[in-house]
């Protein structure tokens, strides 16, 4: 008597899995994150990247902003892989200094015109599933007041006109920030200074990537 075929066999084949970050077929489908050997290396291999702005008590990132980590926020931002939020969130539980995340988890808030555009908000995605994975309080506290966009300005550009962010309510205790990359800081470092000006009594911030500061 033949066996019935396995749905997750058949969908494989059917459908074969690819790795999430570089895109490359894998030979069965995984039980956790759809990530290849190659990718899986590189992101154990990473030592992470500090975060620095004028405005926050410190900030870390699993992850350079280059190689596997630029690829998996482009995973996350452009291609809506939304499982990205939950990798991202469990690297940055097991890497983050120890305390930090006992902390009010607030996202930094999107431009409007590109969170309508995408449909969600990447870093909310990677807030809740920080949430979710730790039970750390996630509250949406900030929003912005302007329509720019950051990516395509240049350094100085994004330096020197920083996003204007605004606390829509106080804040209290310890905070930590979340975003899926942070770049220049100029954006990160205006949330901390309305958030400070909410309340807050210290301003962290964490990322799944960041570019390593000059």
């Amino acid at each position: 008597m033949l066996r019935p075929i396995r749905a997750d066999l058949l969908l494989a084949a059917i459908a074969p899995p690819h790795c999430v970050c570089c895109c490359s077929p894998l030979p069965r489908r995984p039980a956790g994150p759809a990530l290849c050997p190659g990718c899986v290396a590189a992101i154990e291999r990473s030592s992470g990247a500090v975060v620095r702005a004028d405005a926050i008590d410190g900030g870390f990132a699993p992850l350079a902003y280059a190689g596997v980590g630029r690829r998996l926020v482009a995973a996350l931002k452009f291609s809506r892989l939304l499982p990205v939020a939950e990798l991202g969130a469990a690297l940055i539980a097991e890497r983050a200094p120890a305390g930090w995340l006992e902390a009010t988890l607030v996202p930094v808030p999107a431009a409007p015109t590109r969170a309508l555009r995408r449909g969600f908000d990447p870093a909310w995605e990677l807030a809740a599933a920080l949430h979710r994975q730790t039970g750390a309080s996630a509250d949406p506290l900030l929003r912005r007041r302007d329509l720019r966009r950051q990516r395509g300005r240049s350094r100085r550009q994004r330096l020197g006109r920083p996003p204007r962010i605004e606390a829509v309510r106080a804040a209290f205790g310890p905070v930590l920030l979340v975003d899926d990359v942070v770049t220049t800081g100029a954006t990160v470092d205006a949330c901390a200074r309305a958030l400070r000006g909410a309340g807050a009594t210290s301003v962290r911030v964490v990322a799944i990537a960041a570019v390593p500061p000059r």
